[in-house]
């Protein structure tokens, strides 16, 4: 019955929009064991809308996808039935370098719109992991974001407004193409982070920075995850502003292509030459205060992008039969806390490599374990240490035998119903994205 709701839909696709917006080759999309009847290729938001219409009124599940790079995140799709494909919504509409806002469509890789904006001497200063094969509509809705959280915030400090098409068809604005204050509820921040269950982002805002003229980094070592955790608040505390405050174990040091060591804090500055040498000087004091030693980033480039990308990929690979990706989040205050909780909880079941943006508190990590058990246990047992300090663990990644068996998000918060609730009120038959989200049914 499914199979032939599909076969009809696509078919009016392939009347409407013509053979060259439908395949039902889908090679590369699938999800585990999920894989779609067809794709579709729209080109404009109504094409989007017009997709999501039919899917609802015929009860099939869509899957939008962009480059691909974090699909795996969030929970096990339950309903995957098309591929909603967006590679061609990936012009900038309108770029006013004056106004430091851009806005685009969600299909453009974020390396594209970097290399456009930097034309200007500006950038979008969000770093998230493979962003050379992230587009703009995965990165919000899955909000994610890197290193530079430090200073200039997080998706949702950074879209100013987005336009969604829904599952019954509408097109909806929220936000404004100005950086100001707005009194109605602010929905832009309702999409980020939303995992494509209210709705398929197809044009979004952004707040744009200029691009420093220098940026310079810093290794701090020779201690404890404690002792450079300290040395990482009193930085935060200081009048020193950090563009990257990141610490790490020694796994994740040597994940990122230094020589393995107790820990280390990686530090950034950014501006013009003299006030980075003056930041520089003053990081540096500070270690020598703390008993740490701190070298210049030679190559400062290949370096950021290190810990850009970590755990997703770094020096040296991995060997483990099953390898798990996470992210949690605890008090800055108890960053270095919560990453050795993680790895003695975990130890018994394999090897973990942790950092942490300690600005904000928020680890993320890889567990290499050697069995698909091992790896399940490993994540429970690091879930349930964070949690014991009023943390969480959610899992980015696992492999294909736990596709659809671990637990992605861990226990369901207390506004859970609510949640479901605004799910109900944007796609009340869940049709995109169908179990992504946590409490997502």
């Amino acid at each position: 019955m499914k199979r032939d709701a599909a076969l009809r839909v696509a078919k009016t696709l392939l009347d409407t929009l013509g053979s060259d917006r439908v395949a039902t080759e889908t090679a590369g999309y699938g999800l585990g064991p999920g894989k779609p009847a067809f794709v579709v290729f729209p080109r404009t938001a109504a094409e989007v809308a017009r997709v999501l219409a039919l899917a609802t009124e015929e009860g099939l599940g869509v899957v939008p996808w962009g480059g691909g790079a974090h699909q795996a995140a969030g929970g096990c799709v339950n309903r995957y039935d098309l591929a909603l494909d967006l590679r061609h919504l990936n012009r900038i509409l309108a770029y006013e370098p004056a106004d430091m806002t851009v806005t685009t469509e969600a299909g453009v890789r974020l390396v594209e719109l970097q290399r456009r904006l930097g034309d200007h001497g500006q950038f979008w200063p969000l770093d998230p992991p493979l962003a050379e094969q992230a587009t703009l509509g995965g990165v919000v809705a899955a909000n994610l974001s890197g290193p530079l959280r430090c200073r200039y915030g997080a998706v949702r400090d950074l879209v100013l407004g987005v336009c969604v098409a829904h599952a019954d068809g509408t097109i909806t604005k929220a936000g404004a193409r100005v950086v100001k204050n707005a009194t109605a509820y602010d929905l832009t921040k309702l999409y980020a982070g939303s995992y494509g269950t209210l709705g398929v982002l197809v044009e979004a805002t952004l707040r744009l920075q200029p691009r420093p003229a220098v940026e310079q980094g810093w290794w701090l070592t020779g201690a404890t995850i404690e002792q450079c955790h300290d040395a990482a608040m009193r930085m935060l505390g200081s009048h020193l502003a950090a563009t990257r405050v990141e610490l790490l174990d020694e796994r994740g040091v040597e994940r990122c292509g230094r020589p393995a060591a107790a820990a280390a804090l990686a530090l950034s500055f950014a501006g013009v030459k003299e006030a980075v040498e003056d930041q520089g000087h003053g990081a540096e004091k500070l270690a020598k205060d703390l008993g740490l030693r701190a070298a210049v980033v030679t190559d400062p480039t290949p370096a950021f992008r290190a810990l850009q990308d970590f755990p997703w990929r770094g020096a040296g690979g991995h060997t483990a039969e099953c390898r798990a990706l996470w992210r949690g989040s605890v008090l800055p205050s108890d960053c270095a806390k919560a990453m050795q909780a993680v790895r003695d909880a975990a130890a018994p079941y394999g090897s973990v490599a942790v950092a942490a943006t300690v600005s904000h508190g928020v680890l993320r990590g890889e567990l290499c374990a050697p069995s698909a058990e091992a790896a399940a246990g490993g994540l429970r047992a690091g879930r349930e240490a964070l949690g014991l300090l009023g943390g969480f663990l959610v899992v980015l990644d696992v492999p294909p035998t736990l596709f659809t068996t671990v637990d992605r998000w861990g226990p369901a918060p207390p506004e859970v119903g609510l949640m479901r609730q605004i799910r109900a009120a944007f796609d009340k038959h869940g049709t995109v994205n169908p179990g992504r989200f946590v409490g997502d049914i």
